[in-house]
């Protein structure tokens, strides 16, 4: 969702969510973290709290300023930190000059465009070349600047001179800041490898006047990373963000059909209760729902079936996802004791770990990792990296083509939860 009026419309369910957010940015203290599983709506979260902070603020029913940064960071274990402090310094002094009349206007005092874009111009600055960082960011530094610097980065001041430019902007923790996002932190193979990053941009970022962050992660990388000694004081506990409830999925794609509808007349493809049908096959992942839907939709195209009303479209879904369903399911070849497996963590709700060994009847982890092993290759689970050192490492769960083959050997049925959920 875009950080936008439209994206605050089109983000249901997540209230709650928002407001837990929101009150820890403004806190000031220890900065926001996120956890939950990919695809579960962390980014959208984030874009729509930021949006609704920098509107109470420009309403007069907030004293605190919040701009998030243009980019968000992504990890990338390619190079070092020191590329990273770089990359996030250009990108404060782009959405400085990007946002600058708002910040004229409403800060405590703006620094001088013109030596801003003295420095992003700067051809020593242009002349090194940034090999990588530990993230990246999507697009550019804004007027014909780029994210480079040599040897003499440091030496020429560009940081401490952006540190200055900050504590005209916000000379106080409540005057607000600039908020910046490191997101899918769970791409680091390791904890220890997410904790020794954060602990090394700890003081020339984490501790910064005019710096907000917000840390998002997966598969308990951030439950087990803000932990850490060195980052006490620094990173608050995450919000733990599940999936949006059943009962707002038909909601929000009502939201959408509004936003994208062209015309009156318009049908969408997949209804609000068909997505909400196919929401609960895939075990409630948005994101792989959604994929799927527009999957459907070009089906239809391409097969010259665009043209039926909803009730066409909801019968032609159930022979598509049906079809989709048994040709995965036929297209994997295992063994019985290996579908077993499968079928067993499923019905405990698609996620587990080695050492649950005893449920699957095994007697030792050992002996089931061959049928793990065998699931994993046949994209049906997703295990991580093995790593005896690192206890998140060993989560094991189902993956979308997992639920979706699960849909075909249980006749066609949604999981047990929902089952028991329309039962209620």
């Amino acid at each position: 969702m875009p950080a936008t009026e439209e994206g605050d419309h089109l983000l249901v369910g997540r209230e709650d969510d928002i407001r837990k957010l929101a009150s820890r940015i403004l806190a000031g203290g220890n900065h926001p973290t996120i956890e939950g599983d990919n695809g579960i709506g962390k980014t959208s979260l984030l874009q729509v709290a930021c949006y609704r902070l920098r509107r109470d603020f420009e309403a007069g029913q907030s004293q605190a300023l919040f701009i998030p940064l243009r980019n968000l960071f992504q990890p990338n274990e390619a190079s070092t930190v020191d590329e990273f402090i770089k990359k996030v310094y250009f990108e404060i002094a782009g959405t400085i000059i990007e946002e600058y009349p708002t910040l004229r206007k409403h800060a405590s005092k703006a620094p001088d465009i013109k030596e801003i874009e003295a420095w992003l111009t700067s051809p020593i600055l242009r002349s090194g070349g940034v090999n990588g960082s530990f993230f990246g960011v999507g697009g550019g530094v804004s007027r014909g600047a780029s994210a480079n610097g040599g040897s003499g980065f440091a030496d020429l001041g560009f940081i401490s001179t952006v540190d200055a430019w900050l504590r005209q902007l916000f000379p106080t923790v409540q005057a607000g800041g600039f908020i910046c996002v490191i997101d899918n932190l769970e791409l680091l193979e390791t904890t220890r490898q997410a904790r020794n990053l954060l602990e090394a941009i700890r003081d020339p970022l984490l501790n910064r006047r005019g710096l907000r962050w917000i840390l998002c992660g997966a598969r308990g990388i951030m439950r087990t990373t803000v932990s850490s000694p060195r980052l006490a004081g620094r990173l608050s506990d995450p919000i733990e963000l599940a999936p949006i409830s059943h009962d707002c999925v038909a909601d929000a794609i009502r939201k959408r059909i509004e936003i994208c509808g062209q015309r009156p007349s318009a049908t969408a493809p997949v209804g609000p209760e068909t997505f909400q049908s196919l929401y609960d096959i895939l075990n409630r992942n948005l994101r792989h729902a959604l994929k799927s839907a527009q999957d459907f939709s070009f089906w239809l195209h391409d097969e010259n079936l665009a043209s039926g009303d909803a009730n066409e479209y909801a019968n032609l879904f159930e022979v598509w996802l049906t079809t989709q369903a048994d040709q995965n399911h036929t297209q994997t070849a295992l063994g019985n004791r290996t579908w077993q497996v499968f079928d067993d963590l499923a019905e405990r709700g698609g996620r587990c770990s080695p050492g649950d060994f005893a449920d699957f009847d095994f007697n030792s982890t050992t002996a089931m990792r061959p049928h793990v092993k065998a699931l994993e290759q046949e994209n049906l689970v997703a295990i991580s990296a093995e790593d005896d050192a690192d206890k998140r490492r060993k989560t094991i769960y189902m993956t979308s083509r997992g639920w979706l083959v699960r849909y075909a050997r249980n006749g066609y049925q949604p999981p047990a939860w929902t089952r028991e959920l329309a039962r209620l």
